[in-house]
């Protein structure tokens, strides 16, 4: 992988590696290692983790963990959407499809329709195996989690795929219909409620993952710098939501 470094879970266990870690300005690591626990580890301590297939081949999957020089941090009280956002949701164009949003939506569902959305996306098989086994498990302080935005006929137009820990929602990649016109607006719509269903159950912030794209701000996320987010990380990425975490 070129200059990118091997991370192992022994560093994640060793204080004065993962100091070293956090000061340099490296981000990208690799590993080889594909356990679900390991998975679990690299996610508690901060980093958000990709796949990549090694010249296209499935069998030379690599983990590739990022430990982030910035990320996009939403704070409830900064949660908002666009006025004219505001008046299509209380449009009849919005409402004659009474959205829904739903939790527990099966990984390969989601992973499916992000394919078809974005067609050069990181979602490799091996990849998709380990989501599925951390779907099917049960994970002290971690929780996979799959959000849906459906129609009330059962159309699936918008969702990601995320996880918890601790009392923190990161998001890891997500999709809207973008074939349809009249679901331009879905994918704001799904973070909107999304958003406010982690207020409500008590979630402590919210992990947007890299803070370079507009919808992200656009919907309350601060660029907040390593450090700064890594101390608030750390406060609540140990215990559950104040009122809890059944999704």
């Amino acid at each position: 992988m070129g200059s990118i470094c091997e991370i192992r879970r022994e560093d994640l266990e060793n204080p004065e590696e993962m100091a070293q870690i956090i000061g340099d300005r490296r981000t990208y690591y690799w590993s080889g290692d594909w356990s679900p626990g390991f998975y679990v580890a690299l996610a508690r301590a901060g980093f958000i983790s990709t796949g990549f297939e090694v010249g296209g081949r499935a069998d030379q999957a690599l983990l590739i963990p990022e430990i982030q020089a910035a990320y996009a941090l939403l704070d409830w009280e900064s949660l908002h959407v666009s006025r004219s956002t505001q008046r299509w949701m209380r449009s009849e164009a919005c409402l004659q499809h009474r959205f829904q949003l739903r939790l527990g939506i099966g990984v390969r569902e989601i992973a499916r329709r992000i394919a078809a959305a974005h067609p050069d996306n990181w979602l490799n098989g091996r990849y998709l195996r380990v989501l599925e086994e951390l779907q099917a498990g049960c994970w002290e302080g971690f929780e996979l989690m799959t959000v849906g935005l459906l129609t009330g006929d059962g159309r699936l137009v918008a969702g990601e795929i995320g996880y918890r820990t601790g009392r923190i929602y990161t998001s890891l990649t997500g999709f809207f219909d973008r074939a349809d016109g009249r679901f331009g607006r879905t994918g704001t719509l799904q973070l909107w409620l999304l958003g406010k269903l982690l207020r409500d159950r008590g979630f402590a912030f919210w992990n947007l993952g890299h803070p370079h794209m507009v919808y992200k701000l656009a919907l309350g996320a601060v660029i907040t710098p390593r450090l700064p987010f890594l101390r608030r990380w750390r406060e609540a990425v140990d215990g559950d939501p104040e009122k809890g975490s059944d999704f």
